[in-house]
C-alpha cells in the first residue's frame, strides 16, 4: 500500500496532470455548467491516476527515484558519522589516520594509470580505512577511560577493605553486623570498578592490536605494489585484507563499543572522491 501511495501521489503532483486539472476545473466554473464538466474532469482524473499506477515504465521510474534518494538521505549520513568520528580523533591519532588515507589513495592512483579502477576495490579500502577509523576513536575512548581512571588507588581501597573486614570481631552485635555490611557492599562496588578497568584495558590492547595489524597490510600492499611495478594485483591484495576485516568487524561487535562505532552498510566515500 506503502507503494501505491507513493505512485499516486507521484502521479496526482506531476505538473502536467495539475495544470490539466486545474485547467479542467477552471473551464467548468466558467463554463456555468459545473455540475456536468467537474464528474468529466474527476472521472478523467481516475482513469489518468489508474493508468499511470499499473503501467510498469512509470513504476519503475517512481522506485528508481526513491532509491536515488536513499541512497543520498544515506551517503549523507554516512559523511556526518565519518566527519564527526575524525574530528572526535586527537591530533595525532587524526594524523595516522590520514597517513593511511594517503597510502590507500597511492594504491588507487597506482591502479588507475594502468587500467580503470575497480569501484568494488575502492569500496572495499574505505570499508578498511573506515573499519581502522571505528577502532581508532575506540582505542582513544578506552586509553582515556584508562589514563583517567586511579586503577591503584582502586587496588588500595580494595586491600584497605579486606583488612577493615577481617579486623571485624565475630558476633551478632547490630553495629557490627550494620558496618560489616557497608564495608562488604563497598567491596562488591570496588571490584566491579577494578573489573570495568581491566576489561576496558583488555579491549584497548585488542584494538591496539588490529589497528597495527591493518597498519601492516596497507603498508605492505603499498610497498609490494611499488617494489614489484605490479599492480595486476591490488584488487586480490584488497579482497585479502577486506576478509581479514571481517575478522575485525566481528572483534568490535564483541567489544560491545558504542553505536557510533558500528559497521556501515555501505562505507563513507573516503577514496571515490578524488579518484
Amino acid at each position: 500500500m506503502g507503494r501505491i501511495g507513493a505512485y499516486l501521489r507521484t502521479a496526482f503532483t506531476s505538473r502536467w496532470n495539475l495544470l490539466f486539472a486545474g485547467a479542467g476545473v477552471a473551464a467548468a466554473i466558467i463554463s456555468g455548467f459545473p455540475g456536468v464538466i467537474l464528474p468529466l474532469v474527476a472521472a478523467g482524473e481516475l482513469y489518468y491516476l489508474a493508468s499511470m499506477v499499473t503501467n510498469d515504465r512509470f513504476r519503475d521510474a517512481v522506485d528508481a527515484q526513491a532509491a536515488k534518494a536513499r541512497r543520498e538521505e544515506t551517503a549523507i549520513g554516512t559523511r556526518e558519522a565519518y566527519e564527526r568520528l575524525l574530528r572526535s580523533l586527537s591530533p595525532q591519532l587524526r594524523q595516522r589516520f590520514e597517513r593511511l588515507r594517503e597510502r590507500c589513495l597511492h594504491l588507487v592512483d597506482m591502479a588507475g594509470r594502468h587500467r580503470d579502477t575497480d569501484s568494488g576495490s575502492l569500496e572495499a579500502l574505505e570499508r578498511l580505512l573506515w573499519g581502522y577509523l571505528r577502532m581508532l576513536h575506540g582505542a582513544q575512548s578506552l586509553s582515556e577511560f584508562v589514563e583517567h581512571t586511579d586503577g591503584a588507588g582502586i587496588r588500595r581501597r580494595i586491600a584497605e577493605l579486606d583488612r577493615r573486614l577481617e579486623k571485624l570481631p565475630k558476633g551478632d552485635d547490630p553495629e557490627t553486623v550494620r558496618l560489616r555490611a557497608v564495608l562488604e557492599d563497598d567491596l562488591r562496588t570496588t571490584r566491579e570498578r577494578a573489573e570495568n578497568i581491566d576489561d576496558a584495558q583488555k579491549k584497548l590492547d585488542i584494538i591496539v592490536a588490529e589497528v597495527e595489524r591493518l597498519e601492516s597490510k596497507i603498508e605492505a600492499m603499498a610497498e609490494g605494489s611499488v617494489a614489484k611495478r605490479d599492480v595486476s594485483d591490488i584488487a586480490r591484495r584488497v579482497d585479502e585484507v577486506a576478509e581479514g576485516m571481517k575478522r575485525t568487524d566481528e572483534t568490535m561487535r564483541q567489544l560491545q563499543l558504542p553505536a557510533e562505532l558500528d559497521d556501515l552498510e555501505d562505507p563513507p566515500q573516503m577514496l571515490r572522491d578524488e579518484a
